[in-house]
């Protein structure tokens, strides 16, 4: 399962793509929407070719170009309905609060889609919701 940061760093970073090339993929469709909002907006930070650190943001064509790409090797999966409001029964008991709720949901597709791991830049969030959390 691929969170929207695990998608950025697959943006950066060849190793990180390469995963896409074994296995099975999952993520969400609001991670479309998440990666072009950051990527086209504040961008993200990147060390250049000479160890200087330089801000990547991409245009909406080469941002949309990137993530159909990426959606060729991931299938999108979603919460039904029912899913998301039982999900949100059991929020107190997992301390989900706030923006949490967010990263709460993740977890609960990638349980859903029976994902091997989450990936995530973002492991500290996903404590206590997601089994197998691992970084990029």
């Amino acid at each position: 399962y691929w969170d929207t940061s695990a998608a950025i760093n697959a943006l950066v970073s060849a190793e990180v793509v390469a995963r896409l090339n074994r296995g099975e993929h999952v993520a969400r469709l609001h991670l479309l929407a998440e990666f072009f909002s950051t990527m086209t907006g504040r961008g993200v930070t990147i060390v250049d070719e000479h160890g200087n650190l330089e801000r990547m943001v991409l245009s909406q064509n080469d941002c949309a170009a990137w993530l159909r790409r990426f959606s060729e090797k991931v299938q999108f999966e979603e919460l039904t309905k029912a899913e998301a409001l039982s999900g949100l029964d059991k929020a107190q008991g997992l301390s989900v609060q706030g923006a949490r709720v967010y990263d709460y949901w993740n977890a609960l597709v990638s349980a859903k889609a029976n994902a091997d791991e989450l990936i995530t830049r973002n492991i500290r969030h996903f404590e206590g919701l997601a089994d197998k959390v691992a970084w990029p």
